[in-house]
């Protein structure tokens, strides 16, 4: 029992919870994926060495967001270099061939903008001292500290939609500063295996928690993309969102935007009507094909918004195109 206990303070005292922090449960095949820039942080806490924490703490987090899964991360700062690329292209100096479309540069959806507060090692005064027979545990006398507030910003309306503070401290014994962090860059590997960077890590775990359940815990649903000659119907997700084969899925038109009167902002929509329901036949990479199992033909239109679903039954058996004309009264 007392070994238990003893190795469950360990636990605490020199892992500092670090199983508590994850990057967002669910898989990313199901959930929007939103374009989102990072700017460099705003550093406002002092540190002894010559290093570019607004930078580091930007290409830390830009790579945490990456490696979630869960966002489309654009690289603004790229931009004027790409628009410079693409006007001479456009030039006639080069061939049309391989030559970039225009208009192609995905759009923004967030900015995320971050100020560092704190930064480095502090005195810890409190200390820890537990007593089990003959084992002493002490705290370490200094601890790695790393805190910051995180903005979430939408582009389209300016609005705030996310704002938090965060902050993470780590043991760190008697480890110096200039003596531990001279000969390192921030964020690379000997760094993350040091106290403040693994205060730094843990922070930014927080970070993309916080910003997922900000703008990215919607689940993703397929529309139509287009009409097909034959009849059939490409929807806008395949293999990469783990669409499968024999899926049914029920199709909407969109509902009538709810407006705010005080400001004309976009509330909502209303539930559209349902048009038919759809049976995915082929699955490719980025695309699917589905035929119409019921429902109008003439009704389907690219952007209607594609739900899981069932086929609706008439006396007990599938509703179809094939098995009644009455498919267009059937109400739900």
């Amino acid at each position: 029992m007392k070994k238990t206990i003893l190795v469950m303070i360990l636990s605490m005292v020199f892992c500092g919870g670090c199983g508590a922090f994850g990057w967002g449960s669910g898989d990313p095949a199901k959930f929007v994926k939103p374009s989102v820039a990072v700017i460099k942080f705003e550093n406002r806490a002092p540190f002894p060495l010559e290093w570019d924490l607004g930078d580091g703490m930007k290409e830390m987090l830009t790579d945490a967001l990456v490696t979630s899964e869960r966002y489309r991360v654009i690289e603004r700062l790229e931009i004027d270099t790409v628009l410079r690329e693409l006007r001479f292209q456009y030039t006639g100096s080069t061939r049309k061939a391989g030559r970039a479309g225009q208009g192609r540069l995905k759009n923004v959806n967030y900015l995320i903008k971050g100020t560092i507060t704190d930064f480095g090692h502090v005195s810890d005064s409190r200390g820890l001292l537990t007593h089990i027979d003959y084992f002493e545990i002490f705290t370490s006398a200094q601890k790695a500290i790393m805190g910051m507030t995180l903005q979430v910003i939408e582009v389209e309306s300016g609005e705030v939609v996310s704002s938090t503070r965060l902050e993470e401290a780590v043991n760190a014994r008697d480890v110096t500063v200039n003596t531990t962090y001279s000969k390192m860059a921030m964020g690379g590997g000997m760094f993350v295996r040091t106290p403040l960077g693994r205060a730094t890590a843990n922070v930014i775990k927080k970070a993309v928690r916080q910003i997922t359940a900000a703008i990215a815990d919607r689940k993703w649903n397929p529309k139509v993309a287009a009409l097909q000659p034959d009849g059939t119907i490409a929807l806008n997700g395949g293999e990469n969102r783990k669409i499968k084969r024999g899926a049914i899925y029920e199709v909407r038109d969109l509902g009538r935007a709810i407006v705010n009167p005080e400001n004309e902002d976009i509330l909502g929509y209303t539930r559209g009507k349902v048009v038919g329901w759809l049976e995915v036949t082929q699955v490719k990479e980025l695309y699917s094909i589905a035929r119409i199992v019921s429902g109008d033909p003439m009704a389907f239109k690219p952007g209607q918004l594609c739900r899981p679903g069932k086929v609706p039954t008439f006396e007990g058996k599938p509703l179809t195109n094939k098995t009644s004309g009455r498919v267009a009264s059937v109400r739900r």
